[in-house]
């Protein structure tokens, strides 16, 4: 049942419908989502609601984050989280979820079973310390994912249908693109964000042209919108967009290696090449990922 209280309808960080089951806090929106890392979400939220229950996707970066996201999931309906699904180990993304187990205690936790043996080899603990170490307030708990997704599973939760897709290495070795089947709706986790240099914050978890691939195999699916992990969801210009700049980059970085530059030199032409980007976040400081780029087009010339 969907609450219209004013409450619900004033509130910041406020899940917004796209579609009558798929909602998103669009965290990328600093006038109705304050970018307040650890307090608000910086990352999209994704509540998908079935018959009996919600399917909670990357719920956020900290314990106080995933408490707003179960506060202003209980504005749209009253059903239970009876999943949460994380779509790759980056700490923005999943360091909610024990504030939702918490809420929900009987929802199950999927991932893929790279990401659920990253946490178990100490990776999830980096990540809290990482994210939330210097935080004042309550220290966020880790809530590790319990079971395990792959590529090609249909996964069915209480009459939602969603379809996993793992198109190989590319933002992470483990990412996992999840299909809404009802409403051609496709979450794209890390794989796309917008506007900001794809991959710029662990440029060394990711494989270019694996992601490069990735987003053409997220293109090809011909879904009706996309929900990239940050930035406002949109059709298909929305990842063709990303495939673009990280191919002028890619192509690049492959040219300048071959006329034996240095990659902070390459860093510095593709910046001027690339000036259309420049208003996109941290475009200044892409030179991690050219030199990481850099570093996987030596590496494949061998």
């Amino acid at each position: 049942m969907v609450s219209t209280s004013l409450e619900a309808i004033d509130i910041y960080c406020k899940f917004e419908p796209l579609s009558d089951s798929v909602y998103v806090i669009n965290g990328s929106d600093s006038e109705s989502c304050p970018a307040k890392q650890l307090v608000h979400p910086v990352t999209n939220p994704v509540a998908i609601i079935g018959e009996n229950g919600v399917v909670l996707v990357d719920p956020g970066s900290s314990q106080q984050v995933g408490r707003l996201v179960v506060n202003r999931l209980r504005s749209i309906t009253d059903k239970p989280v009876i999943a949460i699904i994380n779509t790759h180990i980056h700490g923005l993304y999943w360091l909610a979820n024990d504030a939702i187990k918490q809420a929900y205690p009987g929802a199950v936790i999927y991932a893929h079973q790279i990401m659920i043996d990253r946490i178990k080899d100490g990776e999830g603990l980096f990540w809290v310390e990482a994210i939330t170490g210097n935080f004042k307030g309550d220290r966020t708990i880790m809530a590790a994912p319990e079971q395990a997704l792959s590529d090609g599973e249909l996964l069915n939760i209480n009459g939602i249908d969603i379809k996993i897709h793992h198109p190989g290495h590319a933002h992470t070795n483990h990412d996992l693109l999840l299909e809404v089947v009802k409403d051609k709706i496709l979450i794209l986790g890390g794989l796309v964000v917008e506007p900001e240099v794809p991959s710029q914050g662990v440029p060394q978890d990711a494989d270019f042209r694996g992601q490069i691939a990735a987003t053409k195999y997220a293109i090809n699916l011909d879904m009706e919108l996309y929900i990239p992990g940050q930035g406002f969801p949109q059709g298909q210009e929305l990842p063709r967009r990303g495939l673009q700049f990280l191919q002028a980059v890619y192509s690049g970085v492959e040219r300048s290696y071959q006329e034996d530059l240095q990659d902070y030199v390459i860093t510095q032409q593709l910046k001027v090449e690339l000036a259309g980007y420049e208003q996109w976040y941290d475009f200044s400081g892409m030179g991690a990922v050219v030199s990481e780029m850099y570093l996987q087009v030596e590496q494949d010339s061998f």
